[in-house]
């Protein structure tokens, strides 16, 4: 048979009939070319896009300024800090920039800003990323004006204020629409102190935004912000069609307190000319937050204060198929909030408040009275007035309020828990153990085929289809198994796995300790040698490896040594070093640039250089407050001087985050301060340093402080884990040119340690060192965690040590066997936690006010006697260095019996001359031999002048 083929559609001339099997060879060709057409089309876009590799900053960078529609910007694994960003540039629907991980979640990056990236353009696709924030970072994406058709997916965000922002912005104001918030990871290690909106999904306006299959956990304010509510995620400002599904919500999960909402449609309101008024028409007050919105399958659990869902003026919502514990149920506010709620399981009850309307159809809940959920109010009022009255030293009335106030609180969340507010037992009937989010059944009698016959949700929170009649909450149960933590393994992978160790650090073993650090200075082996000049040691740095020792020829160098992005390895860091004997290698400080810079660095040290700040208007060695960390940076055997030119000027100073530091056998001095371990503000903590066999003489500030530390952020590598900073054998000595009046300074102040998560536990151990004179200021001052032992305090114009609070309160306190001789008082604490131990003992003081402290510290295990009395006790009172010798005279100082004494002090069975204590003495020394035997070998700096520093 012939099929008739019409080769001119507009003609009907020219037609013949071709036999079947040349039909089929027709077919073949036309097939053919159509498919070498799409090749060749596909291959001409490909020529157009770009597949970018990116391994590091700079790249990143640059790949994101000229971003191109196709684009696709791969990141390799690593850690990438950037700066905010603004990405204008747009996407095509056939055609996003995509910007995605190699591996999904092994690309970091960090910001301490308030915005990463900043997002006008339309199709971006953010795809498998890990955003890491800090305690002042409030967005990660921030997606503005005509910023359509963004995907942001398979993501972590973990430490933001409010990790996605979306807002209008033009005039007129334009929103983002189209918008999809998928399978990402919102977490903050720590609630936020800060007065800013904390919310990970913050949605202001816009048409179409999807968020589903999230996990959304420990969004919360600090306790102390009694007034601040935060959510887990809402839309509101006129948003349309928005919809939120098969979310997970854990208000509680590894810290609590604070007002933790669940999911909102409508948030705490919106400004008027906020508003995208595509919506609401020519509303004006009180309008719509949030339209024809959807909310379907989420499980949200332990928001024990607050309702897990909250409608606030949000017409035409369904609220369905979602599962609420541990929470006060779903709030329906404000006439404006037109609701059909059906099918829910949850704590609590559904109120409809302040003239609200809900539909209420096939739901199971668990509470009596809407109105208990104003019993966490009234506990929160009682608390935070409590508070406000306490005092760092608390009477036993103090004490009695507070056991009150804590029994108050009790009851009140008791009666929340009970059918009389969210109704926790029945739950708990249903499930094997809802308050560890295990959703099995125990008993689904009145859950299973419970639910409504006309209900439009298909799907449960695991993807499962529901039949009619549903399963009420967000498991369609007759469907399957739907293991939470199964399903969240699924869908985020190791960016979920990775949570489940807890942040909190271990408390310190007390028993043993590792840090008998040795004096010997052990060095790798190179694995090349190089050498430099003056003239060419900028290229010679800028190429070093692993491995690599830089020897430094003696000279004087012309501009500083900057370190930025210079890492060694554990087995092999990277060393620089000038001449061990004859003339040094000089670095001159010059004007406004620091004299050696750090920043990203790691694992390297630094030996035998001289740095000569000349009065400049500069510093000594910086970690440069941009440098974001350095780690494991040993400084030893620097002479650092002359950076004078104001009390601000420093020898050593950490601007950034900095651990394990060694800072050894340097002579610092004629600085303005010594050593200035981190920030103003307490954001740059410097954790688990080694600072010994230093000489710091003649500064008008300190010799050194640690400041005081916020919870820190998190950073690649920073320890977790609970670590000691080690302060011992060191010379401090304000004896010269320190600051009278406003400007006097201890010759010591160390900080308190972060009052939250890593470095909570952390402690001071400080010993065998000496305290030389101080004629305007104490010696010594410290907050937190400190151990002080074995030290020589020697003051002949005022105080010895004060222990008290600074920018937060003593903790654990041992004060021991120490020698003090002060014109002052000796030993002063006060304000210290009583929750904490406190111990003052085994000392030998002179001082006309031997020790003030509070009566719950027995003082009576030590030696006390007048500064007259000193000089028939011990060897000699010469203030001058080269004289004094504070070893006890034969026979003196004898102690009936050693005292109990902790055993989670590392030497303190020594003395002050890093000898073992074979005698029972009061003081710092082991008197045991008539006259002083001085230092061990290699203990304490090498000062000309100085036998017993």
């Amino acid at each position: 048979m012939d099929i008739p083929i019409d080769f001119d559609a507009h003609t009907h001339h020219n037609r013949k009939t071709i036999p079947k099997a040349a039909k089929v060879m027709s077919a073949l060709r036309i097939s053919l070319f159509l498919l070498l057409a799409a090749l060749l089309s596909l291959s001409c876009a490909a020529a157009d896009a770009n597949s970018l590799e990116v391994r590091d900053d700079s790249a990143l960078r640059e790949a994101l300024r000229d971003a191109a529609p196709g684009d696709t910007i791969t990141l390799f694994p690593g850690d990438y800090f950037l700066p905010s960003l603004t990405l204008r540039q747009s996407g095509e629907s056939n055609a996003p920039i995509v910007l995605e991980s190699l591996i999904p979640g092994a690309a970091r990056l960090w910001s301490n800003h308030t915005t990463q990236l900043k997002i006008y353009g339309a199709h971006w696709h953010i795809i498998g990323l890990d955003f890491q924030g800090g305690h002042n970072t409030h967005h990660a994406l921030h997606i503005v004006a005509e910023a359509h058709h963004v995907r942001i997916e398979g993501n972590r965000f973990q430490n933001f204020h409010a990790a996605i922002k979306a807002n209008g912005e033009g005039t007129p104001r334009t929103f983002p629409d189209e918008v999809r918030v998928t399978r990402n990871v919102f977490v903050n290690d720590y609630p936020r102190d800060n007065d800013s909106p904390v919310v990970p999904i913050d949605i202001v306006g816009g048409k179409n935004w999807h968020v589903t299959e999230n996990f959304i956990a420990d969004i919360a304010h600090a306790p102390h912000h009694t007034v601040r509510n935060t959510s887990a995620g809402f839309v509101k400002g006129g948003a349309q069609s928005a919809a939120f599904d098969s979310n997970l919500v854990i208000c509680e999960w590894r810290h609590a307190g604070g007002q933790r909402i669940g999911l909102s449609f409508g948030g705490g309101g919106t400004g008027q000319g906020l508003f995208d008024s595509r919506g609401t028409g020519n509303c004006q007050n009180d309008c719509p937050e949030a339209i024809d919105s959807r909310m379907t399958n989420n499980i949200i659990l332990n928001c024990p204060n607050e309702p897990g869902i909250y409608l606030n003026r949000a017409r035409d919502a369904l609220v369905a198929n979602n599962t609420i514990y541990n929470a006060y149920g779903i709030q329906a506010r404000f006439p404006q909030t037109q609701a059909q709620v059906r099918d829910n399981l949850l704590t609590g009850t559904i109120w409809e408040r302040d003239g609200g309307h809900a539909e209420l159809i096939g739901n199971q809940t668990t509470g009596w009275f809407a109105q208990a959920s104003y019993l966490p109010v009234i506990q929160g009022r009682i608390q935070a007035r409590h508070v406000g009255a306490q005092t760092p030293a608390p009477s036993w009335l103090d004490r009695i309020s507070m056991f009150l106030t804590g029994a108050l609180g009790n009851l009140l969340a008791s009666l929340g828990n009970t059918a009389f507010g969210k109704g926790l037992d029945r739950f708990e009937q249903w499930f094997l153990a809802p308050q560890m989010g295990d959703l099995r059944l125990s008993d689904g009698g009145d859950l299973v085929a419970k639910g409504s016959r006309d209900n439009d949700v298909t799907h449960d929170f695991c993807g499962q289809r529901r039949s009619t009649p549903v399963d009420v909450g967000a498991i369609e149960y007759k469907a399957g198994e739907c293991d939470l933590t199964a399903e969240l393994e699924r869908r985020h992978g190791h960016l979920f796995t990775s949570l489940l160790a807890s942040p909190e650090p271990a408390r310190p073993d007390r028993t043993t300790t590792n840090l008998d650090t040795a004096h010997v200075l052990t060095t790798p082996l190179p694995q090349r040698l190089l050498h430099a000049t003056p003239d060419n040691y900028r290229d010679r740095v800028a190429t070093l490896q692993p491995g690599d020792h830089l020897h430094l020829a003696a000279g004087t160098y012309p501009r500083n040594l900057r370190l930025h992005n210079i890492k060694g390895t554990p087995e092999a860091p990277i060393i620089i070093t000038g001449p061990e004997q004859g003339e040094p290698a000089v670095f001159r400080g010059r004007d406004g640039e620091n004299t050696i810079s750090l920043a990203r660095t790691a694992y390297v040290t630094l030996r035998y250089l001289t740095l000569d700040g000349q009065g400049r208007n500069a510093a000594g060695v910086v970690l440069e407050a941009h440098g974001h960390y350095a780690h494991h940076i040993t400084l030893e055997h620097l002479t650092i001087k002359n950076y004078d030119a104001s009390q601000g000027h420093t020898g050593i100073t950490t601007r950034a985050s900095a651990w394990d530091w060694t800072i050894r056998n340097n002579h610092i001095h004629d600085v303005g301060t010594g050593l200035y371990l981190g920030r103003p503000d307490g954001s740059a903590p410097f954790i688990g340093g080694l600072i010994e066999g230093n000489a710091i003489q003649r500064t008008p500030g300190y010799n050194m402080q640690i400041k005081h530390q916020n919870m820190r952020d998190r950073l690649p590598d920073i320890p977790t884990q609970a670590r000691q900073t080690i302060i011992r054998h060191n010379l401090f000595s304000k004896a010269e040119r320190a600051s009278s009046g406003p400007s006097a300074r201890p010759n010591l102040l160390v900080g308190h340690w972060p009052p939250e998560g890593p470095g909570r536990h952390d402690s001071y151990l400080i010993y065998g060192n000496l305290f030389h004179e101080n004629p305007h200021e104490r010696l010594f001052q410290g907050e937190g965690s400190v151990a002080l032992y074995n030290n020589l305090l020697f003051n002949s114009h005022g105080d010895g040590l004060i222990i008290r609070p600074h920018n937060d309160v003593p903790k654990a306190i041992h004060i021991l066997q120490n020698t003090l001789v002060t014109a002052g008082t000796g030993i002063h604490v006060t304000g210290a936690d009583p929750d904490y131990p406190q111990q003052i003992s085994g000392n030998a003081i002179f001082s006309p006010h031997t020790i003030r402290a509070p009566g719950s510290i027995d003082t009576r295990q030590n030696f006390t006697a007048s500064l007259d009395e000193a000089g028939a006790e011990l060897n000699h009172l010469d203030s001058r260095l080269a004289h004094l010798n504070l070893y006890p005279q034969p026979g003196s100082l004898a102690r009936p019996q050693q005292g109990a004494l902790p055993n989670h002090l590392p030497h303190l069975l020594h003395d002050y001359n890093h000898r073992p204590r074979e005698g029972s003495f009061w003081g710092a020394f082991d008197a045991t031999k008539p006259m002083n035997p001085g230092r061990a070998d290699g203990v304490g700096p090498s000062i000309p002048g100085c036998q017993h520093c």
